[in-house]
């Protein structure tokens, strides 16, 4: 075969293969035109049509914010990525604030001196670098609801950064599902509303106190009254499904699933506590932990009914293995970066009902009469700090067992203090980090 048929053929090899890309580039762009003019018909937005030159545009309002979405290229070398950007304004809030995640060049940044102001919320000041003109104006904009739905919201689109006015994402690749941007946008607009709104801020603050105190679930019952924030609404749903009143936690994740088709965090707690309603048979009851004894029968310094074995024997308890390791408990449950409702299954699959012999440092101690996921009192209830982990996304992020103990069973530790215990693992706040023990009792060692 002569050198020019072999020119010819390897050209006429290299003309289909450019034909074929142009017209799998075609298709893939009809593909995505589609799914964003049917994002924005959804939605209300404005559609511009995407051309090989550059991706399509949608323009409009979610929830009364402005919002856009487009793609973009950005060069790297010799190579080049296209990137998807999702912005939702909102009213300045006026303190020059800026957020980013704390990681890459902003951590490099951080080391040289850059500004990072301390909020107060252990886990957001780990997970975000924050300037702003005035810290103490900043620290006071930054309330724990807003906090907590930047929080959320960081778990779900690790790449946001928030300015004084506006929330943005960049997204590696193009989107070619509608379900995506709609839900995207929505879950943006919920956190411009608490950021800009001073009522969905407060009223945010109070769900995450009443969530740490144990009182939510109990003023929703049996048909919760929620509100119209999809952070809101997410708080109410994750608490109802940690004190195991699945049923309503179900409808409250199904309709948002409506609004947010695409969410994994939405669509992911749907299914677990879809998974919850049936193990407690579509009751409208939650599933109770194990009953207490009598508190009243157990004098601070006497010891528990069954001893729990010492440290040197093997880890059998009269209902089985005794866990020993809270330190491994909380890196298999926490370290990585899971959403919240990942973690509540894995906490379901590997450790809910077992016998723990753990040790901590106490943070808080207070006498109740009713807490809702360990039942009802007068029993201490002891707020314990377990483990200090290192997590990619949310850096060093403390681990707490809330414990029921006898009253005033731990009088004697001081705020600070060491408190060995024992006691029944059965439940999880995956958002707040907590780990809900039954039948506490203090060990001596």
């Amino acid at each position: 075969m002569t050198g020019l048929a072999l020119v010819i053929i390897f050209g006429a090899i290299g003309v289909v293969i450019a034909l074929v890309s142009v017209i799998v580039a075609r298709r893939r762009l009809e593909e995505m035109n589609t799914a964003w003019q049917s994002a924005a018909e959804t939605l209300g937005f404005s559609f511009e049509a995407g051309s090989m030159r550059g991706g399509p545009t949608i323009t409009g309002s979610v929830d009364a914010h402005a919002a856009n979405v487009h793609t973009y290229m950005k060069k790297s070398g010799k190579s080049s990525t296209r990137y998807t950007r999702y912005t939702v304004g909102f009213p300045a809030i006026g303190v020059g604030l800026q957020l980013s995640r704390q990681a890459g060049i902003g951590q490099f940044l951080k080391i040289l001196g850059a500004q990072d102001i301390v909020i107060g919320d252990p886990t957001f000041d780990e997970a975000f670098i924050v300037k702003a003109d005035d810290p103490q104006t900043a620290r006071a904009a930054l309330t724990p609801g807003r906090t907590m739905a930047l929080n959320q919201l960081l778990a779900v689109h690790p790449d946001v950064v928030v300015r004084d006015d506006r929330i943005v994402i960049d997204r590696r690749g193009s989107v070619h599902d509608a379900g995506v941007i709609i839900s995207t946008l929505r879950r943006i607009a919920s956190v411009a509303n608490a950021l800009s709104d001073a009522g969905a801020s407060n009223e945010l603050t109070s769900l995450i106190d009443q969530r740490l105190e144990g009182t939510l679930p109990s003023d929703y019952e049996p048909e919760p009254q929620l509100p119209n924030g999809i952070d809101a609404r997410i708080s109410i749903g994750e608490a109802l499904a940690a004190v195991g009143i699945f049923d309503v936690a179900q409808k409250v994740f199904d309709a948002l699933a409506v609004e947010l088709p695409a969410d994994r965090d939405i669509t992911g707690w749907a299914e677990q506590v879809g998974r919850g309603t049936r193990r407690a048979g579509s009751t409208a009851e939650p599933v109770a932990p194990r009953p207490r004894r009598d508190s009243s029968m157990i004098l601070p310094d006497e010891p528990p009914e069954t001893d729990p074995p010492p440290v040197d024997e093997p880890d059998q308890v009269a209902g089985g293995s005794v866990d020993r390791d809270a330190v491994a408990v909380a890196t298999d449950l926490f370290e990585e970066n899971r959403l919240s409702f990942e973690t509540a299954a894995l906490f379901d699959e590997r450790y809910a009902g077992r016998s723990v012999l753990w040790s901590g440092k106490l943070r808080k101690a207070t006498i109740v009469d009713h807490y809702r996921v360990l039942g009802d009192g007068p029993f201490t209830k002891a707020v314990v700090d377990i483990a200090l982990l290192e997590n990619d996304l949310f850096g060093n992020t403390v681990v707490t067992a809330v414990v029921a103990f006898p009253p005033e069973s731990i009088d004697s530790i001081p705020i600070g203090g060491d408190v060995t215990f024992s006691g029944q693992l059965v439940g999880i706040d995956a958002l707040v980090r907590n780990l809900f023990v039954a039948e506490g009792n203090r060990v001596d060692q």
